[in-house]
């Protein structure tokens, strides 16, 4: 699929169509997968997708149309159903497309899957995890391939092509001894390197091995207030559900965000650095082209604790009045800190090792109240035990604020690289 000559094509039918501007993403990829699962090999396959969305502004109107069924016709009936649905918009003068600088293209990756050696790599894999962690049950692990290619285009001459190849690997998983099972748990990480076995990858080694202690958890009795250490296996919700709250289009557009009045002033611990990193080459699955049109660059969102940078795009910018971000994603790069994570456990007296957080979405301001999953209780400087039942509540804003300790290891799964980290004030409950 030629998805530089369907983009056209769609431009070319919204202004006949009429639109004042309009812009249009057009991709296709292919994926394939290795699954394992009930102790064999279930299935091999390969899928392919293909994406059309459209935007087209009229009168300063808005509309919006999106297909993943691209044929000879998808550019005329797209851009018709993106100027009918402008039709019913309210007018909104932050409406555009990205202004032209220079057109990019960006490539990286293979096109192709190796799946002999993927293959190879998926049995290692699962003998060497036999053969260390013998309580590990699989539900499901999953290795594969993903190429994909994209352009974006407008009627400013905006043009942006990025095509990426990449290889991908997940699992489910849960402890057995005799009738008892700790509960699920999982991991995964995107890679291009071929030759190191995946178990030592990312934390795949540790989260195995925490399993295998979680198949009697016990609760926690009572209620205390306590220091936490969040994994880079759980910082991740953190940092996004901060991002979300705190930086993105729609806090700052609501006015909802408690740091929208904070731009170059203290809001988290001065140990915290956290940048996003689209053009790191140590990550693999990172988005070169924003969706509204620009080469994402890497941005520093806290230095030092300071916020440096909120999260918008070119609309959320031209709503709010501010400067658009270099980039809206992920690409979560936190700096390392001074001290071990063997220190950071032996400094605790009452706490948990956080690995996995399971509840409903946080209150704008940040408070949470959530379960702990796949936890560990940390008692007068030692891991003591697998908890169960138990309750974290706090505020996500506060305990950024209160990190008292930021790991010098880190970990990357391929789209990020995270310590663990240290924060105090959380209050933890049992039954």
């Amino acid at each position: 699929m030629d998805c530089g000559k369907i983009s056209e094509d769609i431009l070319n039918a919204l202004r006949q169509g009429g639109a004042d501007m309009g812009e249009c993403v057009v991709s296709a990829g292919e994926t394939t997968e290795i699954y394992y699962e009930s102790g064999k090999i279930s299935m091999v396959r390969t899928v392919l997708n293909q994406k059309a969305a459209v935007k087209s502004i009229k009168e300063q109107k808005k509309g919006t149309f999106a297909t993943n069924a691209l044929t000879e016709n998808t550019a005329s009936e797209a851009a018709a159903a993106a100027l009918a649905a402008s039709e019913q918009a309210p007018a909104d003068p932050a409406e555009g497309v990205a202004e032209y600088t220079e057109n990019r293209i960006f490539a990286r990756g293979s096109r192709t899957p190796d799946r002999d050696r993927l293959y190879t790599l998926l049995r290692d894999f699962l003998d060497t995890v036999a053969r260390d962690y013998p309580k590990i049950s699989f539900d499901s692990v999953s290795i594969g391939h993903s190429y994909g290619e994209m352009t974006y285009r407008n009627t400013n001459g905006v043009e942006m092509r990025e095509s990426d190849g990449y290889n991908t690997f997940s699992t489910m998983f849960m402890a057995r001894e005799g009738e008892k099972t700790s509960s699920f748990n999982y991991f995964g990480f995107v890679f291009n390197d071929l030759d190191t076995p995946l178990l030592e990858r990312g934390m795949a080694r540790t989260l195995l091995a925490e399993t295998e202690q979680q198949i009697a958890p016990q609760p926690i009795e009572g209620k205390f207030e306590g220091d936490l250490i969040i994994t880079p296996a759980c910082l991740m919700d953190f940092l996004e559900t901060a991002a979300g709250n705190f930086l993105s289009d729609g806090a700052m557009i609501e006015g909802t965000s408690i740091w929208k009045d904070s731009l170059n002033r203290q809001v988290a611990s001065e140990l915290l650095t956290w940048r996003s990193m689209p053009e790191s080459p140590e990550l693999v699955a990172t988005d070169r082209v924003s969706g509204d049109g620009y080469a994402a660059k890497d941005m520093t969102i806290l230095e030092k604790g300071i916020l440096k940078n909120f999260c918008l795009s070119r609309y959320g910018a031209a709503k709010t009045g501010r400067e658009r971000s270099a980039n809206t994603q992920s690409c979560y790069v936190v700096d390392p800190g001074e001290t071990t994570l063997a220190e950071m456990i032996a400094s605790i007296s009452n706490g948990l090792l956080l690995n996995r957080i399971s509840g409903g979405a946080p209150a704008s301001n940040g408070d949470v109240s959530a379960v702990a999953k796949n936890s560990f209780l940390i008692r007068d400087g030692k891991i003591a035990g697998a908890v169960t039942e138990t309750m974290l509540s706090g505020n996500i804003a506060a305990m950024l604020k209160q990190i008292t300790a930021i790991s010098k290891e880190r970990i990357s799964d391929g789209a990020s690289i995270l310590p663990w980290i240290k924060t105090t004030g959380v209050t933890i409950s049992g039954k």
